[in-house]
Order: structure tokens, then C-alpha cells, then sequence
């Protein structure tokens, strides 16, 4: 963030730019990112393709234009991207604070066109598993909101002769469980091609939990 805030203040004096629209976050991946602008898409109710705003295109190739007395282009590698949310939800259930290495994950929240509120959806399905008894957490990166369960050693993935990993018996205890048989998404099963012709549902998982501290609120 102290590596940035100076590019967004030089870009706030650039003529033509409009000040109040640059802002900097300081995100859960452990960077800090420069934004410029908000725009909406539009559906068109016959076709339901979306539209690119025409400020949209016009402040994309201002921003690309900038350029130092050399010539050298400031920001000629900006793209449009989706609105930053803040992050949300309980900061002692935030998974970078579980103390073991692996994690259950059992829920994934993406945005789509008709849903935005992705570290919500985490932040309170979380809840609703510690309701339930759970020791859940939630992850929150820019793109996705991760729900996971429990905290396991390095214990927890055996390797088999074959080379295959195999979970621990804690772990596959917890999948018996019906809130954590399947790794959800959006809120729902979802399906993966099996090769034969049908279609299998995409089972819970271990993941690591991430050590960076800035990925906590």
C-alpha cells in the first residue's frame, strides 16, 4: 500500500482523470492493486449479451495513454475487472488463522452476472457450519470465497504404495458428514464429467491453509 498510494495520488492530478474514481485496495492475496472508475454492464433483454459501457472504452484508452516524458506508458497492461468487495465475516474464523496444515474445503462462492456477494455468501455459510457444530473457516481471494472445515496435520494425506494419496480417517469421518460430503459451489452440488458418460459430484477436499498474514482482515 505506502509502494502505491503515490500512484494513485500522481494519477489523481493527471488531467483529465477524475479524482474521487481512483482508489487502492490492499487485498487478501497479499497484494495491493490501483483501480480507476466504476462501470455497469448492461443485458440486452433480447439477445442477453452484456454491453461495454462507452465511458467504459473511453477511459480505458486514456488510462493506456499515459505515458511518462520518455514515452513510457504507465498503465498500458489495465483491464477491466469486477467491482473489489470488502472483505466480511467473523476475523477469529478467517482460515489463515487455523493452526494445522490442511483444511476440509466444502463450499465455493464465485460471482456471475446475477451474483456479486461472494464474501458474504462464505462469511455466512461459515456461520451456519459453526451453528452446526463445525470448526469452519472461510478464505477470501479476489476472485472466489472459499468455505472450509477443520484443521490436520501433515498426517492427514498418507501415500500409498502406488503413490497415490490417500486421506486419514479424520477426514474421511468428516466427509460422512451430509454438510460435508461435496465441495458446493455457489451453494450448490455440482457435477464433473466421469468419462463414462455420466456425471459425478465433485467430493470436499483438502487444501493447504495459506500463511500470508495480510490475507486476514
Amino acid at each position: 500500500m505506502r509502494q502505491i498510494e503515490p500512484f494513485a495520488e500522481s494519477l489523481r492530478r493527471t488531467t483529465g482523470i477524475r479524482p474521487k474514481d481512483v482508489f487502492v485496495r490492499d487485498e487478501s492475496d497479499g497484494f495491493a492493486r490501483l483501480y480507476y472508475g466504476t462501470y455497469y454492464r448492461r443485458t440486452d433483454p433480447k439477445t442477453r449479451k452484456r454491453s461495454t459501457p462507452p465511458q467504459l472504452q473511453t477511459d480505458m484508452e486514456l488510462i493506456k495513454q499515459l505515458s511518462s516524458e520518455s514515452g513510457q506508458r504507465y498503465f498500458l497492461q489495465a483491464l477491466a475487472v469486477r467491482m473489489p468487495m470488502p472483505n466480511v465475516g467473523n476475523p477469529q474464523w478467517v482460515l489463515s488463522r487455523a493452526t494445522g496444515v490442511y483444511s476440509l474445503q466444502v463450499a465455493v462462492f464465485e460471482p456471475n452476472d446475477d451474483f456479486w456477494e461472494h464474501k458474504q455468501a462464505a462469511a455466512e455459510y461459515c456461520e451456519f457450519l459453526r451453528k452446526k457444530g463445525h470448526e469452519a473457516y472461510y478464505h477470501h481471494a479476489s476472485a472466489s470465497s472459499m468455505v472450509t472445515v477443520g484443521s490436520f496435520g501433515s498426517e492427514a494425506v498418507v501415500n500409498m504404495p502406488q503413490g497415490l494419496p490417500k486421506y486419514s480417517a479424520a477426514v474421511l469421518a468428516l466427509q460422512k458428514d451430509d454438510l460435508l460430503k461435496y465441495n458446493l459451489l455457489n451453494g450448490g452440488v455440482y457435477y464433473v464429467r466421469d468419462g463414462k458418460g455420466g456425471r459425478t459430484a465433485v467430493p470436499s477436499r483438502l487444501v493447504e491453509i495459506p500463511r500470508n498474514p495480510s490475507a486476514q482482515p
